[in-house]
């Protein structure tokens, strides 16, 4: 029965993992809507929400299954909480490229002199972004805490390239009044890649939990 148990714990485990997988694609295609949708994959993500939905209910519903069908351990109950909290954080992650996407194929190349700089800084911070979230999913699966802390950090650079950006736009916004509507997009853009920042700090948190029982803010 043991080994039963441990292999549904295994399949779940590899669940989340290939939902993570599956957003680190999806944040590359957002990169790219975000630079220059030219294969036009911006509407295709935007109606294609629907996977990581499906993945997040199937997720919830094998830890509930488990927890009611099973007697887990402390530490197997660690990693079926940690998975039923980081599948909400990453279909979230899901919806914000979708959001973002929605803005981005909405700009247009060569309206205003410095839309070339904004990409170029928004493009960087999602770059952070992307490599956070690869940083997070590999350290879980090699089970490197070291790594694993070292969220913080790209949390950090994220938070300082959105302040950098919003300050800027903002200036822009108030010096030339044309440019508001197409300013308020990039500040749409920049304020969710800034929320899933925050989402993939939310799932470091919580794959350290189910690796060590503790939480990243009391490992130093």
């Amino acid at each position: 029965m043991r080994v039963i148990f441990e292999q549904e714990l295994t399949n779940l485990s590899e669940t989340v993992i290939k939902m993570g997988s599956d957003l680190e694609v999806l944040i590359k295609q957002m990169i790219e809507v975000i630079i220059q949708d030219k294969e036009g994959i911006g509407p295709t993500i935007i109606n294609n929400d629907v996977h990581f939905d499906l993945l997040e209910l199937e997720i919830e519903q094998s830890c509930v299954k488990l927890i009611m069908t099973q007697q887990p351990l402390a530490k197997d109950l660690r990693k079926i909480i940690s998975s039923f909290k980081i599948v909400t954080d990453m279909e979230r992650i899901a919806d914000q490229c979708r959001d973002i996407c929605m803005y981005a194929i909405h700009l247009k190349d060569g309206e205003w002199s410095r839309d070339v700089a904004y990409k170029r800084n928004i493009e960087k911070m999602a770059r952070r972004v992307e490599g956070m979230l690869k940083n997070t999913m590999d350290s879980f699966i090699n089970e490197d805490i070291e790594k694993l802390q070292a969220v913080r950090d790209y949390d950090d650079k994220i938070d300082a390239n959105f302040k950098k950006i919003w300050d800027e736009l903002i200036q822009e916004m108030k010096t030339n009044i044309s440019f508001t509507k197409k300013g308020a997009k990039y500040i749409m853009i920049i304020k969710y890649l800034e929320r899933i920042a925050d989402h993939i700090t939310n799932i470091a948190e919580w794959f350290m939990y189910d690796l060590t029982g503790k939480y990243i803010k009391d490992i130093d």
